[in-house]
């Protein structure tokens, strides 16, 4: 009696600790780190896929969501900056195709990355469904291995982080989870005008991985010298990171100093030379094939107002550039020769700079 007794109340607690225990997670549900779907069953309405890109973004919309429309410029300017470097976008809307062509033709060129119909919602039900997302819009960044590194709103910082330190192959999900509230901290400390925590901050997240967070130690540089006012401090930072960055052999941090150093909007003032600096170790340390230092050349030499050398360096960008990417670069050297025609600039695409509402809007994927 005495086991049974024993072996009865065994048994119950067990059942009781398997009721209340949590439930198991579901490794079928799709997730930051699962290997991305494959892409069928659409009809694209403009483009075609793309068998080999470096990054993929699966984005799903609609032509009758506003937040929808309010991220489409967004999302075009980041892929007119970075389609050059290996990146396709793919609008994926459950509509009729009748619904979507109108709309695309009244963008007006506003919306010129890859547009499909998925009216069998296959790969709603590959993607959305399968991640537990309800809500439009909503991006899926997929980078190397077909791994899937960011599902969320394409108008988060954090969208157009992944995208484009994934094109350089450096972009690490589970430490920029981590860094998420420290850089919550900084930003809100930057708000006070607390810049001695702001910096802190900056450093911690900067610690975890320099070479992942070096757009983190580049936007200090940012706060530095526009909200703190420390040209003196920004210039030795700037200088830091510049040599940092050129033992390294980062050509992608150099890239996105130099564009920071010499027209980004977000920063006081300019310093052209450190830039053309930046630029010159780019060049020295890509591969011969690459055009992404000529463009960068360019650019600078652009801000300084010398538009011979402007054309120059980007006609060797068009040359040097993959089949499927110089129609971006013939685009800003158009822009280029307009200038030198007219001697004075014009405007230029520029790489994206994200704008990011407080909250950005969702709507449920039926409408409703």
């Amino acid at each position: 009696m005495k086991i049974s007794t024993l072996t009865r109340f065994a048994a119950a607690a067990a059942a009781i600790a398997l009721a209340f225990a949590a439930p198991a997670q579901d490794e079928s549900k799709l997730k930051v780190g699962s290997d991305a779907p494959a892409i069928e069953g659409l009809e694209f309405v403009q483009g075609e896929l793309n068998a080999t890109p470096k990054v993929r973004v699966v984005e799903f919309w609609a032509t009758w969501c506003g937040p929808c429309r309010q991220s489409i410029p967004h999302i075009n300017e980041l892929y007119q900056a970075n389609v050059s470097k290996g990146l396709e976008v793919i609008g994926i809307s459950d509509e009729p195709r009748t619904k979507v062509e109108p709309f695309i033709r009244q963008q007006a060129g506003r919306m010129t990355y890859t547009v499909a119909c998925d009216t069998e919602k296959k790969m709603s039900q590959a993607f959305m469904q399968a991640a537990g997302k309800s809500s439009i819009p909503c991006a899926f960044v997929i980078g190397q291995n077909n791994k899937i590194v960011y599902i969320g709103h394409p108008m988060e910082d954090e969208f157009a982080r992944a995208v484009k330190l994934s094109l350089q192959g450096r972009y690490d999900p589970v430490l920029s989870k981590k860094a998420e509230p420290v850089l919550e901290a900084a930003h809100k400390a930057v708000k006070s005008r607390n810049f001695k925590d702001a910096y802190k901050r900056y450093d911690e997240v900067i610690a975890l991985d320099p070479a992942v967070f070096s757009d983190v130690a580049i936007e200090k540089y940012r706060v530095m010298l526009t909200d703190a006012k420390d040209t003196v401090g920004a210039k030795a930072l700037a200088e830091a990171l510049l040599k940092g960055f050129v033992e390294t052999q980062d050509t992608g941090a150099l890239h996105e100093l130099a564009i920071t150093l010499s027209s980004d909007p977000r920063v006081a003032t300019y310093d052209n030379d450190l830039a053309m600096r930046c630029a010159e170790a780019m060049l020295k340390g890509a591969a011969s094939g690459d055009p992404t230092p000529h463009a960068t050349l360019a650019s600078v030499w652009y801000a300084k107002g010398d538009f011979d050398k402007a054309v120059d360096n980007q006609k060797k960008a068009v040359r040097v550039a993959a089949p499927s990417a110089k129609g971006a670069f013939k685009t800003t050297l158009a822009a280029y020769e307009l200038a030198q025609k007219r001697g004075a600039k014009v405007q230029v695409p520029t790489a994206a700079v994200p704008t990011t509402p407080d909250k950005p809007a969702t709507v449920p994927a039926d409408g409703h």
